[in-house]
């Protein structure tokens, strides 16, 4: 499903990065943006923050980094 929030990633290591997401779905999302001084691996397990105004609280959770193409970067629910 198309989806547009903006999300930031915490690398395990300090770094933090924002996005936004282009899609969604049951198994994970696929994030845009452009953000070079956090480096994701394919396989590493990061941490997501969504914060929108129709959330009571962030939701915070981990991903896989799955897959990178020229567009951006498939993160997968774990």
């Amino acid at each position: 499903m198309k989806v547009s929030f903006d999300v930031e990633v915490r690398h395990p290591l300090g770094g933090v990065a924002r996005y936004q997401t282009r899609d969604m779905s049951d198994t994970g999302m696929f994030v845009v943006g452009e953000n070079a001084n956090v480096a994701l691996k394919v396989g590493e397990i990061v941490r997501v923050l969504i914060e929108t105004a129709n959330f009571v609280e962030p939701m915070t959770m981990d991903v896989r980094v799955v897959r990178h193409t020229v567009d951006g970067k498939a993160l997968s629910f774990i």
